[in-house]
């Protein structure tokens, strides 16, 4: 019985670090009440960095006493007056620390590979494509890659205002670049295959943003397996975010809260003609105190409705938060909480699964950051017994290594 419970812990954790896609770091946005665009090419935040951003990481984000060494090395991420590149790769280590007798799970991942191209063919036009790496192996004989975008966008438009079509990933919730943490994992929102062809336009004028997409939406079969990227009916997608973000006049105290809203129709069991509708909502809001300390959290809810003549129901939430603090240059202290709970109102539920995260991010040189994280996982409140899978323990230590540009 452990070692079924051992293999099925090492697969939960193969899978799900496999099946997972980068987005981009919400911290950075509370400490200095920036919005994401700031920073990067896209918008709604992740990918490609624009000039700012490089800067903004090659200003801060090393340590203080390597700051010749930094300043030796320019990034620049222009090929040309009009073609920019940029880059993110990232390895994990883990350590899955369940132990009873049984060999540590503990192995090397290539999480992510992406190589990102932006072509500026005016003040206005932008054509983004964003290739992924190829896991072999991983999904059967084809590989697939772990994120694939590429959008045109029209932005620098009088109030923020800007348009996309293309394949892309639907902007929702807060964009947090854990990749596995529950409010990914389980919303099904930020896996490789989450890129989506569509449209999004959005405003952003003052201190408040607004996006909302059209496309074609994600499915899943009576299996609960994604056999494609998207679904192929006629019914589309819709998502829907808005926030709104300050920061004081010297930037010692941001405040940010918003929300989102994706309701997907799609066939469930196209064989019997049985609909689904899945819609999620989620809350979120972000807070930061002298440009030192980040608090970050989104609270989630998820329904299915399976219209069959059962008219199945299933519904769950998620909740995140994290604390970041800023102890010098380079150097951070990271607390994150995380629940699922797919019973909702049922006390002491088996299948409710937290985890306690507790780490540290290192920033040694611009362009390289190493993050080690140590998580307390526990899987379900109501059995007392611990043989039982759902109240299994499932402590690890992990170790995250990304360079970037």
């Amino acid at each position: 019985m452990k070692t079924k419970l051992r293999f099925a812990s090492g697969f939960f954790v193969l899978f799900f670090v496999l099946t997972s896609a980068l987005y981009s770091y919400p911290k950075f946005a509370a400490y200095t009440g920036e919005k994401c665009q700031s920073c990067h090419v896209n918008p709604t935040g992740g990918g490609m960095r624009n000039l700012y951003g490089v800067k903004y990481g090659k200003d801060n984000l090393y340590f203080k006493f390597w700051e010749k060494a930094n300043k030796t090395t320019e990034i620049d991420p222009q090929l040309t007056k009009s073609i920019s590149m940029g880059s993110d790769m990232r390895m994990v280590f883990i350590d899955d620390q369940t132990g009873e007798g049984n060999p540590n799970f503990n192995s090397f991942f290539q999480m992510q590979g992406d190589l990102y191209v932006n072509a500026q063919l005016n003040k206005y036009i932008n054509l983004m494509v964003a290739p992924g790496l190829y896991i072999p192996n991983t999904y059967g004989p084809n590989p697939l890659p772990t994120k694939y975008e590429i959008y045109g966008m029209v932005s620098n438009l009088p109030a923020g205002l800007y348009f996309k079509a293309g394949r892309f990933i639907p902007n929702f919730g807060v964009k947090i670049p854990e990749h596995r943490a529950y409010n990914r994992i389980f919303n099904d929102m930020y896996t490789p295959y989450a890129s989506d062809a569509g449209i999004e336009v959005g405003i952003a004028p003052s201190f408040f943003t607004l996006s909302a997409g059209f496309s074609n939406g994600s499915s899943v079969n009576i299996n609960n397996q994604r056999n494609n990227s998207f679904d192929f009916d006629n019914q589309k997608q819709v998502t829907v975010s808005g926030d709104f973000r300050w920061a004081s006049k010297k930037t010692k105290y941001t405040f940010g809260i918003g929300g989102s809203f994706l309701s997907n129709p799609f066939k469930y069991d196209p064989a019997n003609n049985i609909n689904a509708l899945r819609q999620m909502a989620a809350g979120f809001l972000s807070i930061g105190l002298f440009e030192r300390v980040a608090i970050i959290g989104e609270l989630a809810y998820n329904r299915l409705d399976i219209r069959d003549s059962m008219a199945t129901r299933s519904d769950f939430r998620t909740i995140f938060g994290e604390i970041d603090i800023r102890i010098s240059k380079g150097v951070e202290l990271k607390v994150q909480y995380e629940n699922y709970d797919n019973a909702l109102g049922l006390k002491n539920s088996e299948t409710e699964r937290q985890r306690y995260s507790f780490g540290a991010v290192f920033y040694p040189l611009s362009g390289l950051e190493v993050e080690s994280i140590f998580r307390l996982v526990r899987n379900g409140k109501g059995d007392p017994e611990p043989t039982n899978f759902t109240d299994f323990k499932d402590d690890e230590f992990q170790t995250v290594i990304k360079f970037y540009f």
